[in-house]
């Protein structure tokens, strides 16, 4: 049996898919039902199993400038909910003559992926990345690789034309279990020629258990669920008794492949035997590269990226497909089950990007869409580890999912690909024009690595202070905020929930813009790059240069409600700008050189309150030495008291200088503690506790329910500065107490405080 066109395999009609194997017309639907029922007496059922690549994407987005050249050589399952899923659709879209009957299912957690069973890939549904090869597990590999689509079709219908199910039990055993194994043969198999002597070519269709494939490929069936696929020159009277001889058994014979039919347990297990344990690089330690190389003088220019990838090449593009497969090994959930992939949801966070974007050329792990996935894991271990959360979220009551569902869903949007600079490229409108150079031509060779950051980083705030980019950048977010939530809608009909923006660095003062643009009546027919199609409930600006920013435009910054109606927010303001928000929240680390306060450009007299400090939201060590500072604080004061009684009733002052040093010299756990929360003990002497004025707290009120804008993250005890400099600003997505602090304000009632107590600055 020999099959000339294995396109034709795929380019089929949906209504034709079971005669695929068959080889017949189109049945009627009676017709079909009665040869089925047939069919399903003679042919074993086989355990069906999903996969999807990780190492080789089909495709990339564009601005990787991507060409495949390569097959995918690593799969992992889809977990076994998805498998059933994807497999119930895939029928349903082939047997279907309904032209509306969808070729595409929605996989993982929280559906944030899309299988299309039409052309077998696997993307995601809220941002661009990359395109995998989705393979449908029929026939498999020893070492657990599930066969191409195309090839396993082939394999299947001459599996159904040779029938080895109903070969006879003698034959069937004597495949399962051959005879000794004759080293000598399988040395002189595998040598080079293969064979050494004269052999006779063996005509394949007068054999009753072996088919000819194309591209010079056969399969040798052995049973029900066993077979050998090799190069077709292999038939002759040699090699071809040889492979027969050692049956189903997966011996070491070159060329030679051994493959079973349907999904056994064991599959899987080699399958995750194979993947390494290697970390991801997260942007943190990206940029503190970047940052030493500033120091050693070694310049990092730009990679070329190359357009072919292989094992053995060690080039750029390599690099990146392998950070990537991480990224995608990383980001999938491979567990999903009904209540994951279904949780209900009643907040929707959509996260804005910062600066530092254009590193993704060079760092395939920067990725914005990996850095939202981080803080999605990272919300649930924090919910997880602790119950004040759970608490938060459901109450008292003891909900089904009340112990793995936070009820909160964050999505990224990503915006700087769509701004045409780039420090290696001209704008598209001028590409052609020879008058102007690129950033790179421009720069010097001084300093470079200094300057690559800059390019790569920097840069994008100078974008934004280029009115023709900065119009480009609120345009482009709108526009894709609205994408996001339109198709977040389109699939989550019955959410009831509220929408908030997170908005890091640059991507703060982003969405800050966009919602101080917004009407408070809605446009009937909304410009989808201008107008959001949604309220903002909370707008988290984190890692803010905003107060900056408002402060050299010399400009205050107002709730909405203290306008007038008639306030036109697109109409030139000289002195405020107001966003229109139910909940506004400033967080910052204390370490971040980015992030500025924002309460003083309210009313100036609040920078005499100091932030709010957010509570670490998991215990650890840091926790335990600010428990043991609190501690030794507590002790300290009684033993000064005790020892201020003994010296007031003792009248001897040799005796009660005696007991002060005694004092002194025997503090050593309180001098250790001390040295180690020394400014959180300036800061606290300092200050002192007090209440707002209700005059303060009716403001600060108008700008959310808790009665505080700006927020400190915790000081962690062994930051050291020049390294918390860099990771303060970059990692708030991975940081447990940021996804405390925005669980805590999504999760709290909504009632508003009626009393707040604030550290007020020491006015000296």
């Amino acid at each position: 049996m020999i099959i000339s066109n294995p396109s034709s395999v795929l380019n089929v009609s949906r209504l034709s898919f079971h005669s695929i194997l068959s080889k017949s017309k189109p049945f009627t639907t009676k017709a079909r039902s009665v040869l089925e029922k047939k069919k399903d007496d003679l042919i074993p059922t086989a355990k069906i199993k999903w996969y999807y690549a990780t190492d080789v994407p089909i495709s990339k987005p564009s601005w990787y400038n991507y060409t495949k050249v390569d097959d995918a050589k690593t799969f992992l399952p889809f977990s076994d909910y998805d498998s059933q899923r994807i497999e119930h659709q895939f029928k349903k879209y082939f047997e279907s003559s309904n032209d509306e009957t969808t070729c595409k299912i929605e996989v993982s957690e929280d559906k944030l992926f899309e299988v299309d069973v039409k052309k077998f890939e696997l993307s995601p549904i809220y941002w661009e990345g990359p395109v995998y090869e989705v393979r449908r597990g029929l026939w498999f590999t020893t070492d657990g690789v599930p066969l191409s689509h195309v090839l396993t079709q082939q394999i299947e219908m001459g599996f159904e034309a040779k029938k080895p199910y109903l070969f006879d039990e003698e034959r069937k055993l004597k495949a399962e279990n051959p005879g000794k194994f004759n080293k000598a043969d399988i040395a002189k198999f595998n040598s080079d020629g293969g064979v050494g002597e004269i052999t006779i070519e063996i005509d394949a269709e007068e054999i009753d258990d072996i088919v000819t494939l194309p591209n010079n490929k056969a399969v040798l069936y052995f049973n029900n669920n066993r077979a050998a696929l090799f190069p077709d020159s292999m038939i002759n009277d040699y090699q071809l008794p040889i492979i027969r001889r050692f049956g189903a058994t997966a011996v070491s014979l070159l060329n030679v492949t051994h493959i079973q039919r349907g999904f056994t347990s064991n599959l899987t297990a080699s399958i995750f035997d194979n993947i390494p344990e290697n970390p991801i690089p997260g942007l943190t330690d990206i940029l503190q590269t970047e940052v030493t190389n500033l120091f050693t003088g070694e310049a990092d220019e730009p990679v070329k990226k190359s357009t072919n990838y292989s094992d053995e090449n060690d080039g750029n593009e390599s690099k990146q497909n392998k950070e990537m497969k991480k990224v995608i090994e990383d980001d999938f959930e491979n567990d999903t089950t009904e209540n994951t992939s279904s949780r209900e949801i009643d907040h929707v966070v959509f996260c804005v990007h910062g600066i530092g974007q254009v590193l993704g050329t060079k760092y395939e792990s920067i990725n914005f869409a990996h850095n939202i996935n981080v803080m999605r894991n990272t919300m649930k271990a924090v919910y997880k580890d602790n119950p004040v959360y759970r608490k938060l979220a459901y109450g008292d009551k003891d909900a089904p999912d009340s112990k793995f569902n936070n009820r909160i869903q964050v999505l990224p949007i990503a915006w700087r690909h769509m701004i045409d600079f780039h420090p290696n490229k001209l704008p598209k409108e001028i590409e052609e024009d020879s008058r102007l150079p690129t950033l790179s031509q421009i720069n010097v060779d001084g300093v470079r690595s200094l300057r690559n950051v800059i390019g790569d980083v920097a840069l994008d705030i100078l974008l934004y202070y280029e009115s023709k980019y900065f119009n480009q950048i609120l345009a482009s977010v709108t526009n894709q905020l609205n994408f996001v939530y339109e198709e977040f809608m389109k699939r989550n009909p019955n959410f009831k929930g509220k929408i908030h923006v997170l908005g890091h660095s640059l991507g703060s003062a982003i969405v800050f813009d966009i919602a101080s643009l917004q009407y408070n009546t809605r446009p009937q027919n909304p410009d989808k790059t201008k107008d959001l199609l949604f309220d903002i409930d909370s707008l988290f600006c984190i890692g803010c240069p905003v107060g900056v920013f408002k402060l050299i435009s010399q400009k205050n910054i107002v709730n909405r409600k203290e306008l007038p109606e008639d306030y036109d927010p697109r109409q030139p303001d000289l002195y405020s700008s107001s966003p229109k928000c139910t909940n506004l929240y400033n967080l910052f680390h204390p370490c971040d050189p980015v992030g500025y306060r924002i309460e003083p450009l309210i009313k100036p007299r609040f920078s005499n309150y100091s932030p709010e400090e957010v509570p670490f939201a998991v215990e650890g060590i840091d926790t335990q030495i600010k428990g043991l500072a609190s501690f030794t604080d507590d002790l300290q004061d009684k033993i000064a008291n005790a020892t201020s009684w003994i010296l007031k009733t003792n009248r001897k002052s040799k005796l009660a200088d005696g007991i002060k040093d005694k004092f002194i010299d025997e503090n050593a756990l309180g001098e250790i503690v001390s040295s180690i929360v020394k400014s959180d003990e300036e800061e606290a002497d300092a200050t002192s506790k007090g209440k707002l004025s209700p005059p303060d707290l009716k403001i600060l009120s108008s700008f959310n329910k808790d009665a505080r804008v700006d927020y400190c993250l915790p000081m962690k005890f062994f930051d050291i500065s020049l390294v918390s400099a860099i990771s303060a600003h970059v990692s708030y997505f991975e940081d447990q107490n940021t996804s405390g602090f925005i669980m805590s304000k999504l999760l709290s009632s909504p009632e508003p405080v009626t009393s707040k107590t604030v550290l007020i600055k020491d006015k000296d």
